[in-house]
């Protein structure tokens, strides 16, 4: 994934190494083990059930980025 901001950059290459272009005190980090979320969305969203809680993310979010993930597949 590569993020543009301000004529800075931000590359992450397999969730493990994070190179950083143009952000003062800042070049690279790297991880040893991949961290994804999924352990931390899992755990949210058992929690939000066990205690009566609303989803972590709300079902409105969840059908709009499907929604806008159809329409770019097919080219709406």
């Amino acid at each position: 994934m590569e993020v543009f901001c301000a004529g800075r950059i931000l590359q992450l290459d397999n969730f493990r190494k994070l190179h950083g272009y143009g952000w003062p005190g800042f070049n690279k980090m790297n991880r040893w083990r991949q961290d994804k979320g999924q352990t931390a969305c899992t755990a949210a969203f058992v929690a939000a059930i066990r205690e009566g809680r609303p989803a972590p993310i709300p079902l409105e979010e969840l059908l709009e980025v499907s929604r806008v993930t159809i329409e770019i597949a097919c080219g709406q």
